[in-house]
């Protein structure tokens, strides 16, 4: 697919809920405009078609994140935003599961809490830390890296507030864990 004009936003491994001007993902979910199958590893457009590339929740999926950050680099205007979970998120699954009653999801721990960089959580294939995030993406060409953290509550609830109980009260009490890190690179 070729464009004539900059677009704005490339959405790359958008899932279900796109949210680029052209989105990207390995699969239609039967969502959003201008929508296009392919990997994020060879984007399949001309050199600066984008100003920017968005990635939400993806980068722990891709097999080669280096290669994504550079392919994003040479489609883009030279802007990269970017959510991907930390190593905090796979405790706090641990515990979400534990306080759900799924044990087996609960206790596949080990290559979670040893640092091991290559692992296999929910389809997640890294868990990269921001000094190995940094790395790659001056190694991709960004210069200008800034990295901010997120962090939201601790157990998914039911929409319905009368269904909440135990979960409302451990709410209030657990830590909130830094879930996600979010950097802008250019």
């Amino acid at each position: 697919m070729q464009f004539d004009l900059c677009v704005k936003t490339l959405d790359v491994g958008c899932g279900d809920r796109p949210t680029g001007d052209v989105n990207l993902d390995l699969f239609y979910y039967g969502r959003g405009k201008n929508y296009v199958i392919g990997e994020a590893h060879h984007l399949p457009f001309g050199n600066r078609v984008f100003e920017k590339v968005y990635c939400s929740n993806a980068l722990e999926h891709f097999a080669n994140p280096l290669a994504f950050f550079k392919e994003a680099r040479r489609v883009s205007n030279g802007w990269l935003q970017c959510i991907y979970p930390t190593d905090s998120m796979i405790k706090k699954k641990t515990v979400h599961n534990l306080l759900n009653l799924r044990w087996s999801a609960a206790f596949h721990w080990k290559a979670k809490v040893t640092g091991q960089r290559k692992i296999n959580y929910g389809g997640h294939k890294w868990q990269l830390n921001d000094n190995e995030v940094r790395a790659l993406l001056k190694r991709a060409g960004f210069n200008q890296i800034v990295f901010r953290r997120r962090s939201f509550p601790g157990i998914r609830t039911d929409r319905d507030s009368k269904k909440w109980g135990w979960k409302a009260i451990l709410n209030r009490y657990l830590p909130r864990w830094q879930l996600e890190t979010e950097f802008i690179a250019s």
